[in-house]
């Protein structure tokens, strides 16, 4: 398990109008935006790439919130499919990423075939399944 550390080019806009009481009602949505968009680009990847584009895309939403002096911790955890509901095999292997707390709500995992799902609360929503995971309970993105 390791904790990723900031090295990307920011990707929120410093020009937006934030009022101070819906600052943080605004970057949750906008947060929200960027994991989505995130989650978008990279579901049609080949599974290293997958891997790849969402961990630069959370450490540049790291950035970006540490930029707005809030905190984003993103834990990167190599873990089996069998594990956080995924309904896999122990023999196949994924990457999740969380929050700081093991039992974060939030969080996205990409598996080494290249399934690619996001959990925001319960249930898994599947981006792309490549066999290798059966959530119990889940739903397609929009």
């Amino acid at each position: 398990m390791k904790v990723l550390s900031q090295r990307n080019e920011s990707i929120f806009t410093r020009e937006s109008p934030f009022a101070a009481q819906n600052l943080r009602s605004q970057i949750k949505q906008e947060l929200r935006q960027k994991i989505y968009t995130a989650l978008q680009s990279a579901k049609n990847l080949p599974p290293e790439d997958c891997l790849k584009e969402i961990e630069t895309r959370l450490l540049a939403i790291q950035k970006d919130c540490k930029a707005l002096k809030k905190t984003f911790i993103v834990v990167e955890e190599k873990i089996t499919c069998d594990q956080y509901e995924l309904g896999g095999s122990n023999q196949d292997t994924a990457t999740l990423f969380r929050g700081p707390a093991e039992d974060a709500s939030v969080a996205i995992c990409v598996t080494a075939k290249g399934s690619l799902l996001h959990r925001n609360g319960y249930p898994w929503t599947v981006y792309r399944n490549a066999g290798d995971v059966d959530p119990i309970e889940y739903s397609s993105p929009l």
